[in-house]
């Protein structure tokens, strides 16, 4: 993503406004495959790997700005994403199921995970909370400065299909979040 970055603010900044209703269409159209195929997902990793995917379209989004906040923005974004899925790899790859003692495969073995794990849970809904954007956590921050960005560019269409998007990520990380 950072080479991209790079690419597209070094070697295209002068005709980046050309680039911009691609980036708009890749964004949304990530967002909107990533909330579709997480929404289904019964395995953790491929629910990670949708919501990756709808992660990318909001990097994406602030990209589709084509200014200096959405590049701030898209960068502030990157970090905490990082850190998010950090911390939620690091939680669910050491610990393992306390009847099968096996790793948590699907989404389903986290029915117990908070009786037997309590704070190891309370770090993992933290964490699945702030990728789904709530406040005050800091996916909610990133978010919000993607927004700005948005609106700075004067993209008012994009971002309200964005905000629908995202509603409905909400509801596939709060339900992730009903199973833990």
């Amino acid at each position: 993503m950072l080479v991209f970055i790079r690419i597209l603010f070094n070697v295209f900044s002068n005709v980046l406004f050309f680039f911009q209703p691609i980036l708009v269409v890749a964004a949304l159209g990530s967002m909107f495959v990533g909330a579709m195929g997480a929404l289904k997902q019964l395995r953790i990793k491929r629910f990670i790997a949708y919501t990756s995917i709808n992660q990318i379209g909001f990097l994406f989004f602030g990209l589709a700005s084509c200014n200096l906040i959405g590049l701030i923005a898209t960068l502030i974004y990157l970090m905490l994403y990082v850190s998010m899925s950090l911390n939620f790899f690091t939680i669910l790859l050491n610990t393992e199921h306390m009847v099968t003692k096996r790793g948590m495969l699907y989404l389903s073995d986290l029915y117990c995970f908070s009786s037997y794990n309590t704070e190891s849970s309370k770090h993992l809904v933290l964490t699945i909370m702030s990728m789904a954007g709530l406040p005050p956590l800091g996916g909610f921050i990133g978010k919000l400065f993607l927004y700005f960005a948005v609106m700075e560019a004067k993209l008012d269409t994009a971002l309200f299909i964005s905000l629908l998007i995202s509603m409905v990520s909400t509801y596939y990380y709060l339900s992730f979040v009903r199973y833990v």
